[in-house]
């Protein structure tokens, strides 16, 4: 038996002495503390400072511990004390991340769906934004499915302020902007700067059908990706494993890549400035969220990471 001594680092929380076991999992004893303090405890997070030798740098480093694992497990050292302290931080309300995924994806296709049949007449549309459309809505389709039934998260919930922030990302570019864009008469004629706001390309039918099997390549690679990470937590654990096979052979998201290849055929394909808007918007994101991510797989895995693997894109980035 250990002691944990859990230190408030909010107003609204106390200062407790928890008798516990180095191998007790993190979750149990935010239960247990929120239970005191009557909060959920989804809201409350446990932290410990390490000190400089243990994270090798200069000064100690305040790291948050890990829900899913124990207090060993996070590095916590009860071999040379019986008494650690960690503390406690009210981190406000939260939002479930597979009810984030389900609003944010759910947007494009409402508003979308609003445009283009009630804002436009979509009588007249052409095959190409007939296309457009379609994409769009199967595209948002598939990435709820995903949410719903695919994606494992390494944590439950988000503070829910960040909701904002993710859905305008989708529902702004994705959907405002895009469908105002596209989905307008292409048997009008526009003068000025509405020739260009306007513009979607006419493709043939053999140029549609060219581009819609492109697309539908990366957008099932794409599935495919996240069904193989879905594979590497199939029994329960929320652990970072290193995934294999496929395009995990030569970049450490290729989730991301098929997703960006996505939208660049979708965007060639309609030709117009909102879908450029939001491919170079999305790809630059992912580029930042991958590279942030694959420097952690690094730190995490050491010398067991393959060293020839890139972040996103194969052989360059």
């Amino acid at each position: 038996m250990v002691e944990l001594l859990i230190i408030p680092r909010s107003k609204n929380l106390k200062k407790i002495n928890c008798d516990t076991e180095p191998n007790t999992r993190v979750q149990a004893i935010i239960n247990a503390y929120a239970k005191v303090n009557n909060v959920d405890p989804n809201r409350v997070k446990l932290s410990y400072t390490f000190d400089a030798d243990e994270t090798g740098t200069k000064k100690p480093v305040r790291k948050t511990l890990k829900n899913y694992e124990t207090l060993e497990e996070n590095g916590l050292d009860f071999s040379k004390t019986d008494t650690l302290s960690v503390g406690a931080k009210d981190v406000g309300p939260q939002i479930g991340w597979r009810t984030v995924y389900f609003i944010e994806y759910l947007g494009p296709v409402v508003i979308q769906s609003l445009i283009y049949f009630l804002y436009y007449d979509p009588t007249y549309n052409t095959f190409a934004q007939k296309a457009a459309y379609i994409m769009t809505l199967l595209h948002y389709l598939k990435r709820e499915y995903e949410s719903l039934f695919i994606h494992v998260f390494s944590v439950d919930t988000m503070p829910v302020n960040f909701l904002f922030r993710n859905c305008g990302h989708y529902w702004i570019f994705n959907g405002l902007l895009m469908a105002f864009s596209l989905y307008a008469p292409q048997n009008k004629v526009y003068e000025g700067y509405q020739r260009w706001i306007f513009h979607v390309e006419d493709r043939s039918i053999s140029e549609l059908e060219f581009f819609f099997l492109l697309w539908l390549v990366f957008e099932l690679s794409n599935l495919y990706c996240h069904w193989q990470l879905r594979q590497l937590r199939s029994d329960g654990s929320r652990k970072h494993r290193i995934p294999h096979g496929f395009f995990f052979d030569l970049v450490s998201f290729p989730n991301y890549f098929f997703e960006s290849l996505g939208w660049l055929v979708f965007a060639v394909l309609v030709n117009n400035w909102s879908a450029y808007l939001f491919f170079i918007i999305g790809t630059g994101t992912m580029m930042s969220w991958a590279g942030q991510k694959h420097k952690k797989y690094r730190e995490e895995f050491g010398d067991q990471y393959p060293k020839n693997r890139k972040a996103m894109i194969p052989y360059i980035f």
